[in-house]
């Protein structure tokens, strides 16, 4: 330019465009533009599935995960979430997402595109493709932008978690729940991508329902059913609001102060209002033992969580490593009324912590009325046969089970038995 222009004096012109410099390679090359938007996409469902996998995320979430595994269908960019402690859970979540996508929609996943991560290039996931006639289309190396629909997906998941948890102003080991519930809301939103549908709707060939949706972090109200209380017992039951059920028409809520979760559709909300975590126990929330499905909270509801067997009771032990953390009582819960008791008074300590319910296994056995208990639940289940003795596949983990203790009072508030259930834990 500097000779055909004029620009300088005596530099001879040359005209070679298409000579290669090795130098102003090794000194100026750079990455090759990505193109803007897609060039082709699936013709019917499951044509073609995206995934990536996020994590780690600390702190883990309240069922022990770390990592969050999508999976997109590339015709109605609906998306399916998987939560896990590893990465190499993968693999198993993959099958359980093929085995019911498949069923539910009729078609078969034809091809599924990932980035190389190890927990995608296994012999054993690479096999199982390949059994299945499922095509692999991979990312170069180091070259996120060729997975470009799951990478943006779970960025956009990440951010909603993100600022619905700072909404509310809530602890951080909720953010499996906030993913879980963005998701929810994403599938249900209309995206440029299908020409202003929503995900749900090409997917399902419905319009979805919105009427239902809720601020997530909420103060929810649920009923207590008739069963469950006496005639002077609060009819409401306070909670907050942390997603929806996907196996019925029911709200996800829980109680921060009793660990209890429930589900529930006999709800109020008050979405303007937020639960208080600066008062009350000063608990480190971070550290709350997994939440648990209440039995019995609504009517003619079931426990439907698989009884133990002799294995995973054995693994549920009290170890060192694994020991439950019990709630501890606030300071004003226990002792707002008893500044005029002697402290030194057995009687009045008694009275004081007699019926409260133990929080812990370890408490419960310093009590013979607890441990006949718990003795009437073991023979219980050994007469009715509900578990049987099995081998440990290899590579599986029991579930673990827990104690949970439960004073059962008449109408009048007299103690009428003490009930000890061993249950099953079952969480996300």
């Amino acid at each position: 330019m500097l000779s055909s222009k004029g620009m300088v004096k005596g530099l001879p012109f040359t005209n070679h465009p298409d000579q290669l410099c090795e130098g102003c390679l090794f000194g100026k090359q750079s990455r090759k533009p990505f193109p803007k938007e897609v060039t082709s996409r699936a013709k019917e469902p499951l044509e073609l599935v995206h995934t990536d996998l996020c994590g780690p995320i600390t702190p883990c979430s309240h069922g022990k995960s770390k990592y969050f595994l999508t999976f997109i269908d590339d015709y109605s960019r609906k998306t399916w979430v998987y939560f896990l402690k590893q990465k190499s859970e993968a693999f198993e979540a993959f099958k359980k997402f093929k085995a019911l996508i498949e069923k539910e929609s009729g078609y078969t996943i034809k091809a599924m595109r990932s980035d190389r991560g190890g927990e995608f290039t296994s012999k054993e996931f690479n096999q199982f493709c390949e059994d299945n006639g499922i095509r692999r289309p991979m990312t170069v190396p180091r070259t996120p932008q060729q997975n470009g629909v799951a990478e943006r997906k779970n960025r956009t998941i990440l951010n909603m978690a993100r600022s619905m948890l700072k909404t509310k102003s809530m602890p951080k080991d909720f953010w499996a729940e906030a993913v879980d519930c963005a998701v929810y809301l994403q599938n249900r939103c209309p995206t440029k991508s299908l020409d202003g549908k929503t995900p749900q709707e090409a997917w399902h060939g419905g319009k979805p329902g919105v009427s239902h949706l809720r601020v997530f972090g909420c103060i929810a109200y649920a009923h207590v059913p008739d069963q469950t209380r006496s005639k002077l017992d609060d009819k409401s039951e306070k909670f907050i609001f942390i997603g929806y059920d996907k196996h019925s028409k029911g709200y996800k809520l829980y109680n921060p102060d009793l660990k209890k979760l429930i589900i529930s559709r006999d709800v109020e909300f008050d979405e303007e209002g937020s639960w208080d975590w600066s008062i009350g126990d000063k608990e480190d929330y971070s550290l709350l033992p997994p939440m648990e499905y209440e039995e019995e909270v609504e009517e003619n509801h079931e426990n439907t969580t698989p009884p133990p067997s002799p294995t995973q009771a054995q693994a549920s032990s009290p170890s060192s490593d694994e020991r439950e953390i019990p709630r501890m009582r606030s300071i004003k819960e226990l002792y707002e009324v008893t500044q005029n008791l002697n402290s030194n008074d057995e009687l009045t300590l008694f009275c004081l912590f007699g019926d409260c319910e133990p929080l812990s296994f370890q408490e419960a056995t310093r009590n013979k009325k607890w441990r006949d208990a718990m003795d009437d639940e073991i023979k219980s289940i050994v007469k009715n046969k509900t578990w049987e003795l099995a081998t440990l596949p290899p590579k599986h983990k029991a579930i673990g089970v827990k104690w949970v203790f439960k004073i059962k009072k008449n109408a009048k508030g007299e103690v009428e038995k003490y009930k000890a259930r061993l249950v099953a834990k079952g969480y996300a």
